[in-house]
């Protein structure tokens, strides 16, 4: 059964995101405790943050240190739109330049208030590795 966009709309948590390589091999690009969110509006906007947890940054920053900023964060918004049970993410912005005006496709195993997003590694979408990212709805807050 296709997806509708009422599936997807709203704000999800990063639980997970790694790369399954041609060798069979795991790459935890950032980390083993990531984090970040995705959001899709209902009116076809969309934006997503990824990153290490753990992102030291000293007052006296090298250029390595700026390097290793730039590797363990990834940040991109555009337009999405949603065909069967796959999302495009259209970025329009980005913090690496070379995903700008690119459209990143992504399989949607969804499960509820679980998705689990599916599509070629690297970072502009190229490669012969698989991208997976998992999301969940985030915890309703008491009050």
């Amino acid at each position: 059964m296709p997806l509708k966009p009422e599936d997807i709309i709203g704000a999800w948590n990063l639980v997970d995101t790694f790369r399954e390589n041609p060798d069979g091999t795991r790459t935890q690009h950032q980390g083993a405790d990531p984090m970040g969110i995705i959001m899709y509006t209902a009116d076809g906007h969309m934006s997503a943050i990824t990153r290490a947890r753990s992102r030291p940054f000293p007052a006296d920053a090298t250029d390595a240190d700026k390097a290793r900023m730039f590797d363990s964060y990834l940040s991109y918004a555009g337009r999405w739109s949603l065909d069967g049970d796959t999302v495009t993410h259209h970025v329009e912005h980005a913090l690496n330049e070379n995903l700008v005006g690119k459209d990143r496709k992504r399989v949607i195993d969804h499960q509820g208030d679980r998705m689990v997003l599916q599509g070629e590694g690297g970072a502009g979408g190229e490669g012969s590795s698989i991208a997976t990212i998992i999301w969940e709805r985030p915890k309703p807050t008491g009050g």
